[in-house]
């Protein structure tokens, strides 16, 4: 099948895209991939393993049909076997990343055989072979058959072996080693925010953060509501790490700009494992910029530990090592983090908690003297009344619920300053990681694997009240991902492999139990203490209560087949993601107590009368009828042609259909905004929909048919350590994200209690009871409209309802030169256009126009949907421009040297940022977009990393000092490795009080000059040029851009000093440092940017200061 023709359907595709013309309907873009597909012998999806391919030729150059290949892991004694077709071509697939030998046979000529080649994640190393006459039993056996270069495909990006991984230093956590903040390293990834250690802040190729898939072992792994990474594989359980920022096929999809591929580890023939201790202390922390010198640094602890092994399965007669080859890898990993609080506050005394307020002091209170709210007398709207004689509250008069409430305070301990309760509590937390995987060969044709790993943190309870009134709950997460996979070799020519996966993230937290009863609090559901606030006093009390689960069933296979020159890949990938959330809050409810009913004039006080009175001067409760649970399908299909032209020359040629439906709700359990139906209440245009009443469809939300996506790239092999390539490809933009935020949940009712006479009467007292309310559903159990939605109050959001593609253009052309000596330079400029991108716009605002709202006293009744106050628009109405280029230097682990220097420079445009930016820039003018275009918040203009790892010269190994035993053993084993990562600032926005009176996102300042300082004379008093910006009047539209100014920079240097203990032939014990932010560069992390706050133009942060880590590691 020649994939040739697709180029009409892809000029046919952008045309409808670019062009403004219709797009294709959504029964045609099926027919065209069913015409596509129609070739497969069944429903075919991603691979993330390598390949091996070639061409055999004999002496004269003619190609050499039916030659025998074996190609053997060399790690293990599994071996693929194939033969040459036709065209002298072959093709073994789906092996894992490490080391092969490839031998050639064909009667009549001597055994070609190549020395050990490394094959990295989603590589095809191209192996060619030339027969020389000879006998059979001859072994020819050529070194560096296969090159480093890329001759098969135009993507860009690199790897990390499990070594690397482990010898650069450590990139740690709260939860240990964080693998993929490594890939900041890599060119066209960046952080788009101060936050160096989230990894959720990641960009690659320009996308907006958490718009990257996360792939392991084959199985997209972000999660369906967020697009957030969850369980991150660590470097002891990793055989590989690969990022791809640039287009590449069409197996892959969903992609914002890039995307990262990792592949666990797998047992070998021989016994292989480590076992390691991470230690860290506020000994081993510098204090921070802002520090003030001598100050005592707070007691805390890091410990990360934990151990792998694998290796054979070994039983006689049946797994014997001779066949069906049984293997087994585990990986099992903690870290506790213990860092002590300082807790000071009040509590109720011994006095007090029998309504005996006579010893208070006037001094540091709010009032001394409490009043009786019996003999509140209201006059001309002022409260007055009489104190209760004594400052003693009658025992007759004390509320039998607030007596057993007060008895929960702990007894004062200390006498400090103000406070009287004192305690230094540890927070515990637990980090826990556990990967286990058995692989399988039942035969030369079969491989399967299964696995299970799982990782999250406990967040203990940390105890401040020593009972059931404990503010804090026992909480965190966890993190499971299930695989099996089952590749099979049908043919010379066909080869295929099946998956079927689980992953899921499960939050919950759990707060201290007690029964309402107990205390005599009637009308509350369940079994938890209420949350309790005292002005004056400590709170204490349940916190909320959640229980989160988000997951997603994977169902893909991928088919590989030779077919001459070409190689032809097709797949299939079916996800079914599902979310489901009950967070009811506080069960018990919140009873907050300020001294409103017990002070002279109803204004705030102490609020340890009220609560002992039964007098709550404000109170709620939430609660949830049913679980939220959302459902979403996403298909895709592909195809890819990788055509060997001619022997230098490669052509890609792939598409891919992906449909990612809307979440729906299994009870239809959620509503939406609607501009086109007719508000219930007000009869005005725009009101509340719910899915599956009225004629709303089950989703709020149209399906989306047309996502028809080529691909097409080139490599040619222009010179013979030279390759150019090129390429470009749509890529569908993730729609996970918005599941929770734009279909809100009608199931939670919330209640707040108020008074008809506040501060005068409460709304009832705690011995009476919390009043009767009614569940949040109709007499048949569908929900009713939330009472806060009847009223002009409210905020919305909506959906758009519009069929709409979110889709990325990706180009890309680039030069790969091999300098000699595992040397490999790397040039490419990338680019990518965004259209109909997700956006949340304000669509409630007012259309500015002069004169419009400043006086008018009633400008609500201007707004479009005057019913209502904001209405956030989750939209596809933003798009982006990103150009880069790239270059990167890099030394795979030979020699003892390994190293990637990797230089981008980009320019990142952009009208409305991405919705999950917290730091986002207002929207001024909803009405024109147009006028925001312009730098990006998360531009990086440039960017420079290296990582290295270095065996020192010297001693036992090296090439200096390795004559004298006793010296070369002393001296011998060192290493040093380092990531550094430099690059200017972010931009910031810079704000002012909105004065335009028409309910915008903000009002931009306006620029007056240039805000950038010379670098001598940026300080953290004054970091930009504050005069550069002034006030926008009334009325006004503002004019500075949204990307103002550009903030610090980072400068960061982490180095590694080990050294290598040989103790046996294969084992070794390592001892090293490693120090973060070794050289302790302040890391600004943020600048005070509204115009109108005093601090203007300073910074109010800084990132982590130096941190050194002892390491102590046994590998075998």
């Amino acid at each position: 099948m020649n994939l040739l023709s697709f180029a009409s359907l892809a000029v046919g595709h952008l045309r409808s895209r670019c062009g403004g013309g219709r797009a294709l309907h959504p029964v045609l873009s099926l027919s065209l991939l069913l015409i596509v597909l129609a070739s497969a012998p069944l429903l075919p999806a991603q691979s993330v393993y390598g390949a091996i391919s070639g061409v055999v030729k004999d002496p004269s150059g003619a190609v050499v049909q039916g030659a025998a290949i074996a190609v053997r892991e060399t790690a293990s004694t599994t071996e693929y076997k194939t033969v040459t077709n036709k065209s002298g071509s072959y093709r073994v697939s789906f092996l894992k990343p490490g080391g092969y030998i490839v031998r050639f046979e064909k009667a009549g000529f001597a055994q070609f055989a190549t020395s050990e080649l490394h094959l990295v994640l989603n590589q095809e190393l191209v192996v060619d072979g030339t027969l020389r006459l000879g006998e059979a039993s001859e072994v020819v056996t050529v070194s560096n058959a296969g090159s480093s270069l890329n001759y098969t495909n135009s993507q860009i990006g690199g790897e990390l072996s499990t070594s690397e991984l482990i010898d650069l230093p450590e990139n740690t956590s709260s939860k240990g080693a964080n693998e993929f903040l490594i890939t900041k390293t890599f060119a066209g990834a960046s952080s788009t925010s101060q936050n160096y250690s989230n990894v959720n802040n990641l960009s690659l190729g320009g996308g907006r953060p958490v718009s990257n898939p996360i792939i392991i072992d084959g199985l997209p792994s972000n999660m369906g509501t967020d697009g957030t990474y969850g369980l991150i594989p660590t470097p002891d359980s990793t055989e590989e790490l690969q990022v791809l920022t640039a287009p590449f096929s069409a197996q892959y999809g969903q992609s914002g700009g890039g995307a990262i591929l990792t592949t666990t580890k797998s047992g070998t023939d021989h016994f292989h494992g480590s076992a390691f201790e991470t230690y860290n202390s506020q000994d081993l922390v510098a204090l921070g910029y802002f520090t003030a010198p001598g100050t005592i640094k707070p007691t805390q602890s890091f410990n990360y530990f934990g151990g792998s092994v694998g290796g054979p399965v070994r039983i006689p007669r049946l797994f014997d090592g001779r066949r069906h080859h049984l293997y087994f890898f585990t990986d099992w990993e903690d870290t506790i983090n213990n860092a002590v609080k300082t807790v000071n506050t009040n509590v109720p005394t011994l006095a007090e908690r029998s309504g005996d307020f006579s010893g208070i002091s006037p001094q540091g209170t709010p009032t001394a003297t409490i009043y009786d709210p019996t003999t509140t007398v209201v006059t001309n709207g002022k409260i007055s009344r009489t104190p209760f004689s004594g400052n003693i509250i009658p025992k007759s008069r004390l509320d039998a619920v607030g007596l057993n409430i007060v008895a929960f305070f702990p007894q004062p301990n200390c006498s400090y300053q103000t406070y009287n309760y004192c305690l230094t509590p540890t927070a515990h937390t637990t980090y826990l990681y556990n990967a286990d995987r058995i692989d399988y060969n039942p035969s030369d044709y079969d491989h399967l694997w299964a696995k299970f790993s799982r990782d999250g943190p406990r967040n203990q309870p940390t105890i401040v009240i020593p009972n059931a009134a404990n503010t804090s709950a026992y909480g965190g997460w966890t993190d499971d991902h299930y695989a099996i996979s089952w590749s099979h070799v049908f043919s010379p020519r066909i080869s295929n492999e099946a998956r079927v996966g689980y992953v899921s993230e499960v939050n919950f937290s759990y707060p201290a139990a007690a029964d309402a009863d107990s205390i005599g609090l009637k009308g509350v559901p369940l079994t938890q203490f209420p949350s309790i606030s005292t002005s004056q006093y400590t709170s204490f009390g349940a916190g909320s209560y959640s229980l989160t689960r988000d997951g997603h069933y994977i169902l893909n296979d991928a088919m590989v087949m030779q077919m001459g020159r070409h190689s032809l890949s097709l797949g299939g990938e079916f996800m079914r993601y599902a979310y489901s959330n009950y967070t009811p809050g506080v069960l018990a409810g919140s009873y907050s107590f300020t001294g409103t009913f017990t002070t002279a004039s109803g204004q705030s006080g102490l609020g340890l009368p009220d609560l002992m009175l039964g007098y709550p001067g404000s109170s709620g409760i939430s609660t949830t009828n049913t679980i939220f649970h959302q459902n979403l399908n996403y298909f895709a299909g592909y195809v890819q042609d990788d055509y060997r032209l001619f022997s230098n020359l490669t052509i890609n040629l792939g598409l891919r259909y992906e449909f990612d439906g809307p979440y729906s709700e299994v009870h239809n359990n959620m509503y939406s905004f609607n501009p086109n139906i007719i508000d219930p209440t007000t009869q005005k245009m725009g009101g509340v929909q719910f899915a599956g009443r009225n004629g709303a469809p089950h989703s709020l939300i149209a399906n989306v048919y047309t996502g028809i996506l080529p691909r097409v790239g080139f490599n040619y092999h222009a010179l013979r350590n030279t390759t150019v390539r090129g390429g470009y490809g749509i890529y569908e933009l993730p729609s996970i994200g918005y599941g929770g935020n734009g279909l809100t949940s009608t199931s939670t009712v919330n209640v707040s209690f108020q008074s008809s006479n506040p501060s005068v009467t409460p709304a009832f007292l705690l011995s009476q009871g919390v009043p009767a309310y009614s569940p949040n559903v109709d007499a048949n159990g569908n929900p009713l409209i939330p009472s806060s939605l009847t009223k002009p109050t409210a905020n919305l959001v909506q959906q758009q309802l519009t069929s709409v593609l979110p889709y990325l253009q990706e180009w890309q052309l680039g030069v790969q030169q091999d300098l000699g000596h595992n040397w490999i330079l790397d040039i490419d400029y990338a680019g990518n256009h965004g259209v109909h991108m997700p956006a949340n716009l304000p669509i409630n605002q007012i259309a500015p126009k002069a004169g419009c709202c400043n006086a008018l006293a009633n400008s609500q009744s201007l707004r479009p949907y005057p019913q209502y106050l904001s209405i956030n628009y989750l939209s596809n109405a933003a798009a982006s421009s990103y150009a880069a280029l790239y270059a990167t230097l890099s030394h795979r682990w030979s020699n003892g040297i390994s190293v990637r220097a990797a230089y981008t420079w980009a320019r990142n445009l952009d009208d409305v940022d991405g919705p999950s930016r917290a730091d986002a820039a207002a929207i001024q003018n909803v009405y024109n977009l147009h006028a925001q275009w312009g730098i990006a918040m998360i531009n990086v203009p440039q960017r420079f990393s290296l990582s290295a790892v270095y065996a020192l010269p010297v001693g036992s190994g090296g090439r200096v000092l390795n004559h004298t035993p006793v010296l070369s053993q002393a001296i011998g084993h060192w290493k040093v490795s380092t990531v550094a990562q430099f690059q200017q600032g972010y931009p910031y926005f810079v704000s002012q009080n909105d004065q335009l009176g028409i309910f915008s996102g903000g009002q931009y300042v306006t620029k007056v000059g240039d805000p950038n300082l010379p670098r001598g004379s940026r300080t953290v008093q004054k970091w930009f040029n504050t005069s550069a910006f002034a006030i926008t009047p009334v009325n006004t539209l503002g004019n500075a851009p949204r990307a103002a100014l550009y903030g610090p920079g980072q400068n960061v240097w982490d180095l590694s000093l080990m050294r290598d203990v040989p103790i046996h032939e294969r084992m070794k014990f390592t001892l090293r440092v490693d120090a973060h932010n070794a050289f302790n560069h302040p890391q600004f992390s943020g600048l005070n940017t509204s115009i109108t706050n005093a601090a203007f133009g300073t910074v109010n942060g800084a990132q982590d200061p130096r941190q050194v880590l002892l390491i102590g590691r046994f590998s075998f």
